[in-house]
């Protein structure tokens, strides 16, 4: 088979955006290009006239001057998405650039072994086509520091000539081409000086990745190049970008494939055995520290959270107060001699590997290979999603159909009995007899079956992504096989390789891609994806498009991900990367002021109206300290929580499908449809739990209460389902009911005692927000930690009813079952009254929220709840004691005018 060289538009577009910058050029020809036998790219066009050249290109590209961030310098980008032919797009820019203006000198720097091994292998595929179009093939080589010859003739020679180089190659000092004083050197100079007399066009390929250095950039400008042509789909480094080609516009151009994702997610798995290996971190004379995520207990629940930097001899349980990691202490954290990789130890026996997680890989690895295993069948066979025949299958089109299975771990395919080859082989058979209605051999299973893993010197095949991506004979296996999987008469559907080596991957029948990982992946999205982006083949080597007007998921060109992980993160992640590439129309963000790091300290001091007796009068009336009392119930307690145990439902711990088909994407964010959802259970294990002990613990409760509790209540099917998940809905329900029965009771007293008005500081020194209040305020700014404080204190500065306010300090306590309470506003208000025209000063404690619902679960935490209702009965006790017609106390107050003055007496 002969892959299909085709015309297309718009990388006619993308040639030309670099082609026509040399408008008005004349040819090079031996007798203007030969320099002392040194054959040379001239150029005859002065800066003026490449910039209106420049111009002139992006008035066709439709590219807008900002945009392309213009310069004087002899730099092109051209931008494209991924799978969208960008290698080809630059070799046949060299060869219009030969054919149009005589420029024979070409040097490709690509960024490491697996894109030099492929751009060598697509100069292969299309070097007959190539020449049948142009009429010439130029010499097209890779550079060898054993071969310094071929160098000889790559300057000397009058025939074109590209060669390709790793930026490795040419960076370090010590490199051969850097070397002075060789036997062999051209001259008597290095052979980069050399270079540089020929003034070679540069190619860059994906120069992010490591181009842009300092020493990379020491070294391309000692070559001297006529011009520099950078090609990626993800720019860091933006000079006269000239052509442009999208994400978005590939995907509704039908430029690529189209996507579905079909996430494989843990789902109820709160407070499990579940831990990540997040980072590692050194210091020269410490030993080394740690940073797991795991599911931390917090108030409402658990969460999936990552630890502060842990060391030898902590204790899970006590960093994340959940019971389900009793018993993992730290015993090692240290990097293995073997695999050079970082490792933790616990005294458990229990060991994870940097950036490794602990889960349920068994039931997520089935299901991942059961539903690309569907899928699979599905489209060889002209189904969709649901079975429904919708066309002819992939094959019945002279489309082979592949899937490629990414993992991290060689040894979980590789061994006989390692747990991704056992599993295919389970599922494989079972959808094999679903779908074709006969159960497969032994052998047939193992013929569809295709593994590429890089082997170290000794033989053995290893997990080193360095090693790998250094290991060009991987590369070369993945290339040459290439094109031989794409035909029919190949048995090989199901290609295994090893996450790391993806970069290596662009076979366009790829239509299925999962990524079977027990540790991140630091693939990125777009990358991953982009393995399979590539439209179509048949057996005649030409691509095949889906038709206009394809109904939704019945094209021919869709790639269906399947991650373990939800769709929600899979898509957050993409498209965290499309912005990090493209940009955000909402980049900016609200700074506070810092100096050099840190905040700002500022002085509030008090002013005259401290003195003022309206204030004295306030404070001497709700300055008053009270104590409390409470009484329990402890058998209605009981009575209750029995209720509330039996009322728990826990969800069991299952592994969701879901099924999610892209329409479109854009910077704001992927347009897609569900299309829909399955769940499996899913294995869990936990530490052994005793409940009695941890309720009473946990809780006012005695032991005999709590034994009476747990004998009696009979939802133990929950208890089962997730044993600490039930503890925390259990221990959350019987603290609620002790507060309530705690609230019913409560009851205030005056000691006699009064908070001192002598406490209140002349200054304060402040990092905190501020409203100025120079008008009515006791301080002249009020120290604000939230919006509705800073509007509250705002309107109160400017009400004529009001004769002095103040932002209550830290001293204004008021004790509650719960811990202390401070409430934000103390506030003297001075009204008329309208029958005799005397005057009456009013006194309030304000507390504001962002609510004026004391039932606002979402806005008010329970505690903050609970502490406005201890605080009604505090301020109702004084209200006696000071003998006021009124309740001196609002809250929650949202606005000042309407949940505030509006409520007050008249």
């Amino acid at each position: 088979m002969s892959i299909q060289l085709e015309d297309l538009e718009y990388q006619r577009e993308a040639i030309d955006a670099v082609v026509k910058v040399l408008d008005g050029q004349m040819r090079n020809t031996f007798d203007n290009s030969n320099l002392l036998g040194i054959h040379t790219n001239t150029s005859t066009l002065t800066s003026e006239q490449v910039m209106a050249n420049k111009k002139a290109v992006l008035a066709k590209t439709g590219v807008s001057e900002a945009d392309a961030a213009l310069t004087s310098e002899q730099e092109i980008c051209i931008e494209m998405e991924t799978g969208t032919g960008k290698t080809l797009v630059y070799f046949r820019t060299m060869y219009e650039l030969c054919k149009e203006y005589g420029l024979t000198k070409f040097i490709v720097l690509v960024p490491s072994i697996a894109i030099k091994e492929g751009t060598l292998a697509a100069f292969e595929d299309f070097r007959e086509q190539l020449n049948n179009r142009y009429g010439l093939t130029p010499a097209c080589f890779e550079y060898d520091s054993a071969k310094l010859s071929r160098l000889r003739a790559f300057l000397e020679d009058t025939h074109p000539q590209i060669m390709l180089m790793t930026i490795q190659s040419i960076i370090g000092e010590d490199c051969i081409i850097n070397r002075p004083g060789r036997d062999d050197s051209y001259g008597g100079e290095t052979y980069l000086a050399a270079l540089s007399k020929c003034r070679p066009i540069i190619v860059m390929d994906e120069p992010q990745e490591g181009m842009d250095t300092d020493a990379a950039k020491k070294r391309i400008a000692q070559l001297n190049p006529l011009a520099i042509l950078r090609y990626s789909a993800t720019h860091k480094t933006v000079k006269n970008r000239l052509y442009r080609l999208t994400p978005f516009d590939a995907y509704q151009l039908g430029m690529v494939k189209k996507i579905e994702v079909l996430s494989v997610a843990e789902k109820n798995d709160e407070a499990t055995h579940k831990i990540e290996l997040a980072d590692i971190q050194t210091h020269a004379t410490r030993p080394p520290k740690a940073k797991l995520n795991l599911w931390r207990a917090q108030s409402g629940g658990f969460k999936w959270k990552v630890t502060n930097w842990l060391k030898v001899g902590d204790d899970l349980e006590s960093a994340s107060g959940n019971l389900s990691y009793r018993g993992y202490v730290i015993e090692r954290i240290f990097k293995s001699l073997h695999d050079g990789q970082w490792r933790l130890k616990f005294t458990n026996g229990v060991e994870l590997l940097a950036r490794e997680r602990a889960a349920d890989f068994s039931g997520l690895f089935r299901q991942q290979l059961h539903w690309l295993i569907r899928r699979h069948f599905q489209k060889k066979l002209g189904l969709d999603e649901r079975n429904r025949p919708v066309g002819p299958g992939l094959p019945a089109r002279g489309i082979k159909p592949l899937s490629l299975i990414f993992i991290d771990r060689v040894d979980n395919y590789i061994k006989d009995d390692g747990i991704i080859k056992t599993l295919f082989r389970e599922e494989y058979r079972a959808l094999h007899s679903e779908y074709l209605k006969e159960t497969p051999t032994d052998e047939q299973i193992a013929a569809v079956q295709g593994y590429y893993f890089a082997k170290t010197g000794g033989g053995e095949y290893t997990d080193s992504e360095n090693a790998m991506l250094k290991n060009r004979e991987i590369f070369d296996l993945i290339l040459r096989d290439k094109e031989s999987l794409l035909r029919l008469d190949n048995p090989v559907e199901f290609i295994f390789s090893h996450s790391a080596l993806g970069v290596g991957w662009d076979n366009p029948n790829i239509f299925n891609i999962a990524t079977l990982n027990q540790s991140y992946s630091e693939i990125k999205k777009r990358q991953e994806i982009g393995r399979g982006l590539r439209i179509c083949r048949n057996q005649d080597g030409a691509r095949v498009y889906d038709a206009e007007g394809t109904p939704e998921g019945r094209e021919i060109n869709l790639l269906t991900v399947i991650p373990n992980e939800t769709y929600e993160t899979f898509a957050t992640q993409y498209q965290a990367q499309i912005l990090e590439d493209y940009g955000s129309t909402s980049a900016s963000a609200r700074l506070r002021q810092n100096d050099r790091g840190r905040p700002v300290k500022r002085t509030v001091r008090k002013t005259k109206l401290a003195d003022d007796p309206a204030f004295k009068a306030f404070w001497d009336r709700l300055a008053r300290k009270t104590d409390y009392t409470v009484q329990f119930r402890e058998d209605e307690v009981v009575r209750r929580a029995i209720e509330a145990l039996d009322r728990i439902v826990i969800s069991a711990q299952e592994i969701e499908t879901s099924l999610t088909r892209i329409q479109e994407i854009q910077a704001e964010g992927l347009q897609s449809t569900i299309i829909g959802t399955e769940t499996n259970a899913s294995r869990a294990t936990f530490n052994p739990l005793d409940l009695v002990e941890e309720i009473s613990e946990n809780t006012a409760l005695s032991y005999p209460a709590v034994f009476k509790i747990v004998q009696r209540f009979q939802n133990r099917a929950a208890v089962v389902k997730n044993p600490p998940r039930f503890l925390a809905h259990a221990l959350d329900a019987i603290r609620r009911i002790e507060l309530d029965e705690m609230l019913r009771s409560l009851s205030y007293h005056p000691t006699g005692d009064a908070i001192s008005l002598s406490e209140l500081l002349a200054e304060v020194e402040t990092s905190l927000d501020l409203e100025p209040t120079p008008n009515r305020g006791i301080y002249d700014h009020a120290i604000c930690h939230s919006q509705p404080e800073h509007d509250f204190a705002h309107d109160a500065d400017r009400d004529n009813e009001v004769v002095c306010f103040l932002k209550l300090p830290e001293i204004y306590e008021i004790p509650t079952p719960i811990g202390s309470y401070h409430p934000d506003f103390g506030l003297v208000l001075r009204r008329r009254a309208l029958r005799d025209g005397t005057e009456n000063d009013y006194y309030f404690v304000i507390e504001t929220k962002s609510t004026n619902n004391l039932d606002d679960t979402r806005a008010l935490t329970e505690s903050e709840r609970i502490k406005i209702k201890c605080a009604l009965k505090h301020f109702q006790a004084l209200q006696i004691e000071a003998k006021l017609t009124y309740l001196p106390y609002k809250a929650p107050v949202k606005e000042y005018k309407g949940d505030f003055k509006e409520t007050l007496p008249t």
